[in-house]
């Protein structure tokens, strides 16, 4: 029997794809994650439980200070000291009373992290709700991860986001 030129090169791909996945160094999620990547999602955490509280000083205690910001509902990236401005803002308009955080995907490369998360944030009386979709990079300094960018785009609109709350 003749494999066909089409079957062939689907084999040769499906084991290129094997290889390429065997002997890449592909990052753990949940439960497998190393303490660095625990150490990133802690700072994550207690970013968005300072902002849940309202301090926003705190929140912000963990941002580098040429760290650039962009929210999805800003034309353009904002400096921290705008960042300030804008927070102080969404708290006085809805505080939140719950926020869920969603973990994809941590990459450590050296001391630079990227991590990747969704966000759900809905107001005491439900006026507000935002569901995000977020990237955030760190580098350690001083031995603590300090964030250096951040990008987050919402799931209200396309592509929707892969996951159900």
């Amino acid at each position: 029997m003749k494999l066909q030129k089409s079957s062939i090169l689907k084999i040769v791909i499906s084991l290129l794809i094997g290889i390429i996945f065997y002997f890449t160094d592909i990052q753990a999620f949940g439960d497998e994650w190393t303490p660095e990547q625990k150490e990133v999602w802690a700072s994550i955490e207690g970013f968005w439980d300072s902002v849940k509280n309202g301090d926003i000083d705190g929140a912000l205690s963990r941002h580098h200070d040429q760290m650039i910001v962009w929210l999805c509902e800003n034309p353009d990236p904002s400096r921290k000291d705008q960042t300030r401005s804008e927070y102080y803002t969404l708290i006085n308009r809805s505080v939140p009373t719950t926020i869920k955080l969603k973990p994809l995907a941590i990459n450590i490369v050296g001391d630079v992290a990227n991590a990747f998360y969704l966000s759900k944030w809905i107001s005491l009386n439900e006026e507000l709700s935002s569901s995000c979709r977020v990237l955030v990079t760190m580098i350690k300094q001083d031995n603590r991860w300090v964030w250096i960018g951040s990008h987050d785009s919402s799931c209200d609109r396309l592509p929707p986001c892969p996951y159900e709350w």
